[in-house]
């Protein structure tokens, strides 16, 4: 069973999102709460655990960003995704860049919201394609302007893994595929975030992407 806490000022959508998302095979929410404050009050005192939360941008006393950092800095294996109104392409790199799992927007599908739920548990994030393609064109504009970073060291088997990740291969997918274990993938993954400086995968994924590591366009 996957636990959700839901953190959202609109009292509709909140309530919509939650019968919503009972509605999914074995995912139950679990908190729901009115503003980042709340949220954590409610996960830090909750008798059962949380595995994700859905987190609102725009809400009074924390507002989404403040409430995700401090949800990843209490409770680092909750994965978090952002449901917004907002699409502009600083708003989702932001986010990704300050540890979201998922960026959603508000007119998804009920079964993307499905799926972006099952997949950061299960891969540590899900991109679809406007993220990506909003990841691609940013971090390449950003580039442009501040120039390639270093390579960090990696190794070609390392980036040979990396680019699996940016794939969405989970471990054992990425271990049968190269003929390795999977405890040999999860530390290959291990060094790519400490050589990277990421906080999840999804990081992982940025950079490949500001690295031409990655091109979406070639996937």
């Amino acid at each position: 069973m996957i636990h959700v806490a839901v953190a959202e000022d609109q009292l509709l959508f909140r309530k919509g999102i939650i019968n919503l998302v009972n509605n999914f095979k074995n995912i139950k929410v679990v908190i729901e709460a009115t503003n980042g404050n709340e949220l954590l009050e409610k996960i830090t005192t909750s008798t059962v655990p949380v595995h994700v939360s859905l987190i609102d941008i725009n809400m009074p006393v924390m507002n989404g960003l403040e409430c995700m950092k401090a949800v990843r800095s209490i409770h680092p294996s909750i994965k978090n995704i952002i449901l917004t109104v907002h699409e502009e392409e600083n708003f989702i790199n932001g986010f990704i860049e300050a540890g979201a799992n998922a960026y959603l927007l508000k007119t998804a599908e009920l079964n993307e919201v499905e799926s972006a739920i099952r997949n950061v548990v299960k891969n540590d994030f899900y991109f679809n394609d406007t993220t990506m393609r909003a990841m691609h064109n940013y971090m390449h504009k950003k580039s442009k302007k501040q120039g390639i970073v270093s390579d960090k060291g990696i190794t070609p088997r390392e980036k040979e893994i990396l680019q699996l990740i940016c794939k969405e291969l989970t471990g054992p997918e990425i271990a049968q595929k190269l003929f390795i274990t999977e405890s040999t993938v999860n530390g290959h993954r291990n060094n790519l975030l400490l050589k990277i400086g990421c906080k999840n995968t999804a990081g992982l994924v940025l950079f490949a992407i500001k690295n031409d590591i990655f091109n979406l366009y070639e996937s």
